[in-house]
């Protein structure tokens, strides 16, 4: 056993190589029985060092997403698999690499440091350069078959470790998963929807239908794959974590829409969400009648009860259908439009007087009702009314109406 003799039997070359021998049968033997060691050692050490991912292993990481490119605390869970399975074998493999220059080192006379390394990288490359001196004493080349096998096990570890992330699609959605984070980062006045179930997918499809941001929130597989799928932002994570409502970006936030399964869940996501962002419009579900007035005591600006609405809904058809029929059309945009805008410091509309604006003429637009800064609300808005910064109006008109005022109020 000496260098050439492993590098060339590992390369498949051994008859050929070995046929300058006498020994021919012996060394081709010890050869082949040296690879076969190697082959075991291979498939009793890779399963111990790094065990393969489960399914629901892999499934989780797939669509994993809990962290911002570098700032949140929390680990995506992708990442923390990237660095297990190849984290791991590299740390093993750089350790061996130093033990193998030290020990070249130590055994043969007059070797440097760099001499060292240089004669561990070659010998586990097998690319076959010069020896370091033209020779290795015996105990030199004993060592040298230790670094070959050692070597091999680790490389073959490290590639087989890569190969299977690019098959299994985890490091295509590891990076995938950065460029998410990054927009996400990157996001201002968002909508954070946590809950992507019957109620909160359609809250999110709807708002992103409008233009709006939104960044969903669920802890399940399956639905994050399908806010993926409708081409959403989303993070993977129970939502009453704080870390993952940091990696949505709560921080830069507008508003967040707690629609989970029960109340005490949306109840702690209203309190979190509250203590880190006081300026956030929190709108909470909540399933129970008598759970509205604490989720508003925790923070809540609108509270939303589908039981209320539902046989408040029912009973206005019964008796009132025409306003119903007036209301949902208006809400649908057919022929009719319902909307709100809210007027800014800049905005052209301040200071004058519903009359002077003409909305109806100039916009096809009516003005039906008038929510000034205060808080309070006008349902029968004056045409003598002049409009102050901070007033919201809420109008109704031909659809495109709403879009003709806000280019009136960005006119100088």
């Amino acid at each position: 056993f000496h260098q050439g003799y492993i590098i060339t039997a590992t390369t498949g070359q051994c008859k050929l190589y070995f046929k300058k021998r006498k020994s021919v049968k012996l060394w081709t033997l010890d050869g082949y029985l040296a690879l076969a060691v190697l082959y075991c050692w291979c498939l009793v050490v890779v399963p111990a060092i790094i065990p393969p991912m489960k399914p629901e292993s892999l499934k989780r990481a797939r669509y994993s997403a809990v962290t911002t490119a570098s700032s949140s605390p929390l680990r995506d869970v992708a990442e923390r698999s990237l660095k297990k399975r190849i984290g791991g074998a590299v740390m093993i493999l750089l350790c061996f690499i130093a033990i193998g220059a030290v020990g070249f080192c130590w055994i043969e006379p007059g070797y440097t440091w760099l001499d060292g390394l240089y004669m561990t990288v070659i010998t586990i490359s097998t690319v076959g350069y010069e020896v370091v001196g033209g020779h290795l004493t015996q105990a030199g080349k004993i060592w040298s078959i230790f670094v070959i096998a050692g070597g091999l096990v680790l490389l073959t570890i490290v590639g087989t470790q890569i190969a299977a992330l690019v098959v299994e699609g985890q490091l295509q959605g590891f990076i995938g998963r950065r460029q998410l984070n990054r927009k996400i980062a990157a996001l201002r006045g968002h909508v954070i929807v946590c809950g992507y179930g019957r109620m909160g997918g359609r809250v999110a499809r709807e708002l992103s239908a409008s233009g709006r941001d939104v960044v969903v929130i669920d802890n399940t597989a399956e639905r994050t794959a399908a806010a993926e799928q409708a081409g959403m932002m989303f993070v993977m994570g129970d939502a009453q974590e704080e870390d993952v409502l940091a990696a949505a970006g709560l921080e830069h936030a507008s508003i967040l829409v707690a629609v989970l399964s029960d109340d005490p869940e949306n109840l702690f996501v209203t309190l979190s969400a509250r203590q880190e962002n006081p300026d956030l419009l929190i709108i909470s579900r909540a399933q129970e009648a008598a759970s509205q007035s604490k989720l508003k005591r925790a923070g809540a600006d609108r509270v939303v009860c589908p039981q209320i609405i539902g046989a408040n809904r029912m009973s206005d058809v019964v008796l009132r259908p025409a306003m119903v029929d007036f209301v949902e059309m208006a809400h649908s945009g057919v022929d009719l439009e319902m909307d709100q805008l809210l007027l800014g410091g800049n905005s052209s509309l301040v200071g004058k007087t519903l009359a002077e604006l003409e909305l109806p003429r100039r916009a096809g637009a009516h003005v039906v009702a008038v929510r000034h800064a205060d808080g309070k609300t006008n349902y029968r808005p004056d045409h003598r009314l002049k409009l102050a910064e901070g007033d919201n109006l809420i109008l109704v008109g031909r659809v495109g109406a709403a879009e003709a005022v806000e280019q009136m109020q960005e006119e100088d």
